[in-house]
């Protein structure tokens, strides 16, 4: 349909009809990134802007409690892992133990009696920082219970009723760990073990996952990377869990501020070691879709005995520093192999209230309706077009020229879809930077036709009084629809009414592309940390998810190339000396299908 054709459809819309649509206040799903509120602190901003990063969720008393870098002055408490209340530091363990400022990279660790936190402080003078405990978290009262060396990037594990405190930050301050005495919260001196090297030359690494570090641009793959990376890596973000009696050491790497940021896990039999590197490293990459990232993280486990990764994913718009959080499910193999399950990581993903196998249920199979869908809108600012809403990049976005209620989006998809959910992902356009008291909300109205005259309410919060920058409705019954459209009742901070992505999720109706036969992957013979892979492209398909690994049974990383006119790329992340097996699926608004494996050739 022309645009002009368009336009004369949405002049039609004059009221809505009263009928509305269910929507779930138990949803069984979420979608990342998550829908926080989210801190407007100013580590190393050029300008305030909304994120978070460094997370750590621990279960204690059946609760879980989120802590994260410079996202507000205290953590957040949820009984399901969807939905999130905050909870406050009290004033005086703010100014002593915290000194008075939000903190940065937090270990934070539970055994049945309490809580236990050490904050990585930014501010340098202080040789020592604190060890504070809680038995009760709700209240937000915290006690100092201990002082160790000032650290970086710490993690608290208690093993046995042993603590030990991990910490590092950067290629020549690698991983250590001591251990800290659970009567006094001192380190026990001459008990640091260094856990591994440091890395001096970024193009003597064995693997090419630590390329990357502030040299590679949004997109999933740049032509000049051969023999381009100069900076070293930053290893950071230690973390350490304990599965059938093996320890899985992980920390992050090449470097928070870049779409490659995942985490790298190491095995051992001890919790100070010897550490050795898996071969179906790394460990977490979620790389192409929306939103990239997936480093410096915490595994846990829920309730139900299920493992789940929190972590770091990246934005960098108004700032390379600018970061969200993610949540993804993990899982042990029969090898002990560990999986961080990355794959459409930023669709709808399954919550399942019990015990599940996320190698068999995890994503909830319902299906991009929304990419590269035309819209139209009330008015637009130079260079924030309305189709900017719908290019599944979290780093481009829409925004009108106002943030007066009226302001609208409406969305074509072309055909009427089945929808089970929407994510509405708002940016913060012309934002005051300074806080208005009271003003971050978002509030909004969101409608669904399917002739583009009659339109259905489906969402109403224009009462909203919160901050829901990535808000995820699930509907509890499938939506018929072919438009949608959200109107602006109040935009966050003095702000425009601005959308990253308005994601509609569901089936298209149709049937899932032809598979992938034809892969050809050739490894560079001069430096084999590089892989480059060619493919024909399928005029039924979105997109394509190029799964790899070191063995045929596990292709556990996967990179996801959007566009159905895409037929190639090149691998960065490889390990030299380490043969690989490939595979690439073919998806679309309906489905997927799986592709034929494929071996590589020099």
């Amino acid at each position: 349909m022309k645009k002009t054709g368009i336009v004369l459809i949405i002049l039609f819309i004059l009221t809505a009809c009263t009928q509305k649509v269910e929507i779930t206040d138990r949803p069984s799903t979420f979608c990342n990134p998550l829908n926080l509120d989210y801190g407007w602190g100013n580590m190393k901003l050029e300008k305030k802007g909304r994120h978070s990063a460094d997370p750590v969720i621990v279960l204690f008393k059946d609760k879980y409690y989120l802590f994260a870098t410079i996202d507000m002055g205290g953590y957040r408490v949820s009984d399901d892992l969807i939905h999130w209340e905050n909870i406050f530091f009290e004033q005086d363990i703010y100014d002593k133990a915290l000194a008075g400022d939000h903190y940065l990279a937090p270990a934070v660790a539970a055994d049945s009696n309490y809580i236990y936190m050490i904050n990585y402080s930014r501010k340098r003078e202080y040789p020592t920082t604190h060890v504070i405990r809680t038995s009760d978290p709700i209240s937000g009262k915290w006690q100092i219970c201990g002082e160790v060396k000032r650290i970086t990037d710490p993690c608290i594990f208690i093993d046995n009723g042993r603590f030990y405190v991990y910490h590092g930050l950067g290629s020549d301050n690698p991983t250590r760990v001591f251990e800290m005495d659970s009567e006094t919260f001192t380190e026990i001196q001459g008990t640091e073990v260094r856990l591994r090297d440091s890395i001096k030359d970024v193009t003597l690494c064995k693997a090419g996952y630590h390329f990357g570090r502030r040299e590679l641009t949004d997109e999933i793959e740049a032509p000049d990377w051969f023999n381009r990376f100069q900076w070293l890596p930053c290893p950071e973000g230690a973390w350490i869990v304990k599965n059938n009696n093996k320890y899985y050491l992980q920390y992050a790497t090449p470097g928070t501020i870049c779409n490659w940021y995942c985490d790298v896990v190491m095995e051992g039999d001890s919790p100070t070691g010897p550490f050795t590197e898996t071969p179906y490293n790394p460990l977490s990459l979620k790389v192409g879709g929306f939103i990239s990232g997936a480093g410096h993280s915490c595994v846990f486990q829920d309730k139900y005995g299920n493992w789940w990764q929190i972590t770091t994913m990246w934005v960098g718009t108004h700032d390379p520093f600018e970061r969200r959080l993610g949540l993804f499910p993990v899982s042990f193999d029969a090898e002990g192999r560990m999986t961080t399950h990355t794959v459409f990581g930023d669709y709808p993903i399954r919550m399942p209230q019990r015990k599940f196998d996320p190698e068999k249920e995890y994503t909830a199979g319902w299906w991009i309706q929304s990419y590269k869908k035309t819209c139209v809108a009330s008015s637009s600012l130079d260079g924030f077009g309305p189709d900017n809403a719908t290019d599944e990049n979290v780093r481009t976005w829409w925004s009108a020229k106002t943030g007066k209620p009226g302001e609208w989006l409406v969305m074509v998809l072309g055909k009427k879809v089945n929808i089970r959910s929407i994510q509405i992902n708002f940016a913060e356009q012309d934002y005051n930077a300074d806080r208005i008291e009271g003003e971050d909300y978002h509030a909004y109205i969101l409608y669904v036709s399917e002739d583009g005259k009659n339109w259905k309410k489906t969402i109403d919060k224009s009462l909203n009084k919160k901050a829901v920058p990535h808000d995820y409705i699930e509907f509890d019954k499938s939506v018929e629809a072919a438009y949608v459209k959200i109107e602006n009742i109040h935009a966050a901070e003095g702000g425009k009414f601005a959308i990253r992505d308005m994601r509609v999720f569901g089936n298209g109706g149709g049937s899932a592309p032809n598979p992938i036969t034809d892969l050809q992957v050739i490894r560079n013979y001069v430096d084999d940390r590089f892989a480059s892979l060619s493919w024909t492209q399928s005029d039924q398909a979105d997109g394509y998810m190029v799964h790899f690994g070191y063995a045929p049974d596990f292709l556990n990383q996967c990179i996801q190339v959007k566009g159905k006119d895409k037929n190639n790329l090149t691998l960065h992340v490889l390990i030299s000396g380490q043969p690989y097996y490939y595979r690439v699926d073919a998806y679309n608004d309906s489905g997927i299908t799986k592709g034929q494996q494929a071996n590589e050739h020099y």
